[in-house]
């Protein structure tokens, strides 16, 4: 269960600090999630296998444990009301760092919650399906 810290002190105005609670699991089991509050992007990693347990980077896949430090594509699920640039099925580059990770919310596996400001950019596929 997510528990605030009781030593969090209050540096940006009551926004939601995600990077107080990395590490910790995130889990509502018998709950569906049905927004974001603030900033906060939910998005679904679109570069990992089925299991989680690889990345694909060109055409291999990649141990994850393997690759700590690298740039992750995902694609935004939810997006909070104060996003500015970011929209719901956006695609978005991020640091792999950040962030707090989910195995399973709504039924999507692979899922991490950030802030907006955590993003390097928005993405598009090189090619469509439709090509």
């Amino acid at each position: 269960m997510i528990q605030r810290p009781n030593n969090l002190e209050d540096k940006i105005g009551g926004l939601v600090q995600l990077e107080q609670y990395q590490g910790h699991a995130l889990e509502l089991d018998g709950w569906k999630l049905t927004n974001v509050l603030d900033d906060i992007l939910m998005v679904q990693y679109i570069d990992v296998n089925e299991d989680g347990t690889e990345i694909k980077r060109g055409s291999l896949w990649v141990p994850i444990n393997t690759v700590n430090f690298v740039w992750r594509v995902g694609k935004v699920i939810l997006a909070g009301p104060n996003c500015k640039t970011v929209k719901q099925n956006d695609f978005i580059v991020f640091p792999n760092d950040k962030g707090i990770q989910a195995a399973n919310i709504n039924d999507i596996k692979n899922v991490v919650f950030l802030s907006e400001s955590r993003i390097f950019g928005i993405c598009e596929p090189k090619f469509l399906k439709n090509d």
